[in-house]
């Protein structure tokens, strides 16, 4: 039986990663993942063969368990050597952004922002908003991440962002504030050589025999293909490929009778890329409200809106 003051399993556990563990035997970690060889491992480290066996071994005698196995083609990581190996990509991954932003302080930053941003808010929002915000606070450093909400907003609750530039999510800790921004809604686009390019008022039914480039399943549009299209063509074709990147969408859409649908916020993307003349919009028979997508906007701690912040969204406002 435990004693009663004793601390649970993980407990013990991360006290002894704090302990004993060294930044260099995570490293070592990643380099084993990659090549599968502590050979190839060591050599990557500039470390003896000698030196990193026993920097794992150590690894595994301080957690009691075993990160790798050994098989015909040389080492493979454990379960529980997976899961610490991914959580040691997470943390290297923060060290490097926390040295960007040390070494900007050091070149003379006065200060940083860290945010994160969804494709669409990146395009719509945060590239405009920056550049003004840069004439005038040209000594901040700001770091931008840029990736699904989903992956994003947990780093926001975790302290790792500053604030996060995306659609209003459903949920959100009482802690955390949603701004809205800017509204938005899904617009159908296909070539300038789609059959119905120059139609008024198409009905998805005229559609029926297009060849749709699926939105990925994490971005809003994709519930208005699913919600919408498929409720009224429930034998749509697709290509079996779903992005959010525009050179591989209008590639897509050059293919005969391609159709997609995208949020009206990427139109300007589109546009700065030079793509724009490669697509157009289709004037569909739809309700604003079937189109309607949740408003761009930013999500920040209530307590943690920085001044630098406060200043970087009045400028959105701003003539």
């Amino acid at each position: 039986m435990n004693k009663p003051d004793s601390l649970p399993e993980s407990r013990q556990l991360y006290s002894r990663l704090m302990r004993h563990v060294r930044l260099r035997q995570l490293q070592l970690l990643l380099a084993l993942q990659h090549s599968g060889s502590v050979v190839k491992a060591a050599q990557h480290m500039d470390m003896s063969q000698s030196a990193a066996t026993q920097a794992l071994a150590e690894l595994e005698r301080v957690l009691d368990l075993r990160l790798f196995e050994r098989h015909a083609r040389g080492m493979r990581a454990t379960q529980a050597g997976q899961a610490l190996i991914d959580a040691t990509h997470g943390v290297m991954s923060e060290l490097e952004d926390a040295a960007e932003t040390l070494a900007a302080i050091r070149l003379g930053a006065s200060a940083a922002l860290r945010l994160g941003a969804i494709p669409a808010a990146a395009h719509t929002i945060l590239a405009p908003l920056l550049a003004r915000f840069y004439a005038q606070r040209p000594l901040v450093h700001v770091d931008v991440q840029e990736g699904e909400g989903a992956r994003l907003l947990p780093l926001l609750i975790a302290g790792a962002l500053d604030a996060v530039f995306c659609r209003q999510p459903a949920l959100l800790p009482e802690s955390h504030a949603f701004e809205p921004l800017l509204a938005d809604e899904a617009v159908f686009i296909a070539a300038p050589t789609h059959p119905l390019a120059s139609a008024r008022q198409v009905r998805l039914v005229q559609l029926a025999d297009a060849r749709w480039v699926l939105p990925t399943s994490s971005i809003a549009v994709r519930d208005i293909f699913e919600r919408v299209v498929l409720a009224q063509l429930p034998q749509a074709q697709w290509f079996h490929i779903s992005t959010v990147s525009l050179p591989v969408l209008q590639g897509l859409l050059a293919q005969p009778g391609a159709v997609t649908v995208v949020p009206r916020s990427i139109m300007p993307a589109l546009h700065h890329a030079g793509s724009l003349a490669g697509v157009c919009m289709l004037d569909m028979a739809l309700t604003r409200e079937a189109l309607a997508l949740a408003p761009l906007g930013v999500v920040y701690r209530r307590e943690a809106k920085s001044a630098l912040l406060r200043e970087m969204l009045a400028l959105w406002c701003a003539p």
